[in-house]
């Protein structure tokens, strides 16, 4: 069997891009393993993951402001979240009919070099290949692991996982663990965070962490430096040994989840084909190109941003190249690229913030609006948080922005239109924000510099 492009994965970094090919004409053999467009992203991440974070923030808004007492159903939340991803499934599959040159197999893909592959105990001839295999939840080595779930049993589509933990440990200091954390508390459960070191967020500009961090409900227990040890099973509930300060301490739960990053899948037999960097990620350049100049590698597998819409900008990066002739007339530049902790409260960023304009010795001016004086953030009662925007000195363009608090996830798109297109501090506060919402924060707070 001969295909002019093979895209190993249906995620966002492979569906996209496999559409543009066949809009210009190309063949293209899209396979995996799921059998269903959307990757881990749809199956079990950001959708499952956010419909659940805005179910039980439309409770957690409910209790606080008009003193609501029902108890949330959890199974109800778990079969929202099922219901939205079917019907982004049956979106996704009504778009492939569209795309009469997209072939779709559900299957595995072994590599035998750079220009064959095996598909479902075929082998396939390509002349491009497009590798989009995503990654999945790390699982770190301790006794008793294999009794702690991931974030694929919190969110999985039809899960098992449809009653709600009275008294949760979750094991990590990322974004997924802060996030699972702020969302089980708000439907009510006693979470507990065990953090390996002394900060959360590590990954993020520490003074917008640290922003965060102090805007977290304190119900949610969060421990650092304690470095999990053991979990065994007592009875019907599950008991935590972890260091703490030297000693061992214990919890006691009902779940354990383990959210400590996420592993590359990198398809069989590819590492003898391309380069693989020490921690598992496909080398890329910023055309997402490989080591060998026909296969590309788009999303999680390359370890540049693991974020869907990065993905997705990636996926069309590598159509665009293919389409002009093995040409880099394409480029993705992940400084660009948003970035959301969807908390509750959430946190955004964008661009180049504090410690990295510190670090690169870029003169540059700040300016704020804490979201305390914000109509909407006061209609919510959520008036904790600020924006505060990066500018250059010399010249006012702006650098970067991070928003914490209510409405980050929304005002951080137009901050990102702005980095791109290398907007002034004059020309952003020229714009007249819609009333009453928390854009117009950004506006005051630009006008403050003119």
């Amino acid at each position: 069997m001969k295909t002019e492009v093979l895209i190993v994965g249906a995620g966002g970094g492979g569906y996209p891009g496999a559409f543009r090919l066949s809009e210009a004409g190309m063949e293209v053999l899209m396979v995996d393993p799921k059998g269903e467009l959307g990757g881990n992203c749809l199956y079990s991440g950001c959708i499952p993951s956010k419909t659940i974070r805005e179910l039980a923030q439309l409770h957690w808004r409910n209790r606080r402001l008009l003193d609501s007492r029902d108890p949330p159903d959890f199974n109800k939340i778990q079969e929202r979240k099922d219901s939205v991803q079917l019907t982004r499934f049956v979106q996704h599959r009504k778009e492939l009919t569209v795309h009469k040159g997209v072939s779709f197999v559900k299957g595995e893909v072994k590599f035998i070099n750079n220009h064959r592959a095996i598909v479902q105990g075929e082998e396939v001839e390509f002349k491009y290949a497009v590798v989009a295999t995503g990654s999945t939840p790390s699982r770190p080595h301790f006794p008793g692991a294999e009794l702690c779930l991931t974030s694929d049993d919190l969110y999985s589509y039809r899960t098992s996982f449809r009653k709600l933990p009275q008294e949760m440990v979750i094991v990590g200091g990322g974004y997924v663990a802060l996030e699972t954390a702020t969302f089980f508390n708000a439907l009510g459960s006693k979470v507990h965070i065990l953090v390996r070191s002394d900060r959360a967020l590590r990954s993020i500009d520490p003074d917008l962490g640290g922003l965060l961090l102090k805007l977290l409900d304190p119900n949610i227990d969060v421990r650092y430096n304690s470095p999990i040890l053991e979990v065994s099973k007592v009875g019907e509930k599950y008991e935590v040994l972890f260091s703490s300060s030297g000693n061992k301490d214990k919890l006691t739960a009902d779940v354990v989840v383990v959210a400590t990053g996420r592993t590359p899948v990198v398809p069989e037999g590819l590492e003898k084909v391309i380069e693989i960097t020490q921690r598992g990620f496909i080398k890329v350049t910023d055309s997402m190109r490989t080591s060998s100049s026909n296969i590309f590698a788009t999303g999680d597998v390359n370890g540049l941003a693991p974020y869907f819409h990065t993905a997705v900008g990636m996926s069309v990066a590598a159509a665009n190249n293919i389409m002009s002739g093995n040409i880099d007339s394409d480029r993705v530049d992940v400084r660009g690229i948003p970035v959301t902790v969807f908390t509750i409260p959430p946190a955004s960023y964008v661009g180049l913030t504090r410690s990295q304009l510190r670090t690169m010795n870029i003169p540059f001016i700040e300016t704020s609006f804490q979201l305390g004086d914000d109509s909407m953030a006061q209609m919510y009662d959520e008036r904790g948080g600020e924006i505060r925007l990066f500018f250059e000195r010399s010249s006012l363009r702006f650098l970067g922005a991070w928003v914490v608090g209510i409405h980050s996830g929304f005002l951080i798109n137009e901050l990102t239109q702005a980095v791109v297109n290398g907007l002034t501090a004059r020309q952003m506060s020229n714009v007249a924000e819609q009333h009453p919402t928390t854009n117009e924060a950004i506006a005051y707070a630009v006008r403050k510099l003119i």
